[in-house]
């Protein structure tokens, strides 16, 4: 007896491993640059000599992890996980982490010599004056005003809504946010919805007008601020007279708290009118005005 067997293939798409190498490279990629490779080296800097054979033994006098070296790297890693909890990016983690990892290095390699501690805190601040962690150079949309341009480019167009990111240079979590926010903003933008930025710390008057603290252990560094027609709607992080509620600026956070979705929708239905078609309007209406 013959059997045959009908078979059919699914037009659903199969993820094969070599698109999900892709995937896995595409997002690893930005971190395999010379800042984030030798941060990472320099935060297990010590437990690599302590543990790799030959080097170990001429530089310590055993090549195992002591008791309470164990317990300084577990603390350590409680430390990590509580402290990065709710960090906006991974580059934003990795850095937090490697902080504290070379912290805790830099106080074991004083422990057991402390000329290798000096050498350790020239070899970190080597790397923090020539290897600074990389900026975004991605696609952003973003103005960047001046004092009292804001205002005034607020009220010229009231029809713009305005995405509004007041920020300090010298603010960590400010540096944060400046990728999230520029990625935001080319996906974003349109004609009558604009991103722009502005320095409260070289514009005080500009932060007192909108009620921002600019001190160095301010909570309101950075406050997005959404605009529509010329007047605050929406506004991260929230303060109240007492307090200032705390806020992640991740990607999907800034997204849903400032309503960019259902605002985008609404812009793009209600675009503004082009020059051309302004002009044509226009003739049209002194035409009517003539018969």
């Amino acid at each position: 007896m013959n059997y045959s067997i009908n078979s059919s293939k699914s037009n659903v798409p199969v993820l094969t491993g070599a698109m999900a190498l892709d995937l896995s490279f595409a997002a690893v990629k930005p971190y395999l640059k010379a800042h984030y490779i030798t941060n990472v080296l320099l935060a297990s800097l010590f437990f690599m000599l302590k543990t790799i054979p030959g080097v170990c033994t001429t530089l310590f006098n055993d090549c195992k992890l002591e008791l309470k070296e164990w317990e300084w790297l577990t603390f350590l890693g409680c430390i990590i996980v509580l402290k990065n909890r709710k960090q906006a990016t991974f580059a934003t983690y990795i850095g937090t982490a490697c902080m504290f990892g070379k912290v805790l290095n830099l106080i074991l390699f004083f422990k057991h010599n402390i000329a290798y501690g000096i050498l350790y805190f020239f070899l970190a601040l080597l790397h923090f004056v020539f290897l600074p962690m990389p900026v975004y150079d991605g696609p952003e949309d973003v103005v960047y005003f001046r004092g009292p341009n804001l205002q005034d480019e607020l009220e010229r167009d009231r029809r713009v809504t305005w995405v509004i990111t007041f920020y300090a240079a010298w603010s960590p979590q400010c540096l944060s946010l400046a990728p999230v926010f520029s990625e935001i903003s080319a996906e974003y933008t349109l004609d009558n919805l604009r991103f722009g930025k502005i320095d409260v710390s070289r514009y005080p008057q500009v932060a007192e007008k909108f009620g921002i603290d600019t001190s160095t252990w301010s909570k309101q560094l950075p406050t997005v601020i959404l605009f529509q027609e010329g007047k605050e709607k929406i506004r991260r992080p929230v303060s109240t007279k007492k307090t200032t509620l705390k806020f992640i600026f991740t990607k999907e956070h800034v997204i849903r708290d400032l309503e960019l979705n259902e605002i985008y929708g609404q812009c793009k239905k209600h675009p503004l009118p082009r020059r051309k078609d302004r002009e044509l309007k226009e003739a049209v209406d002194e035409s009517k005005k003539d018969k």
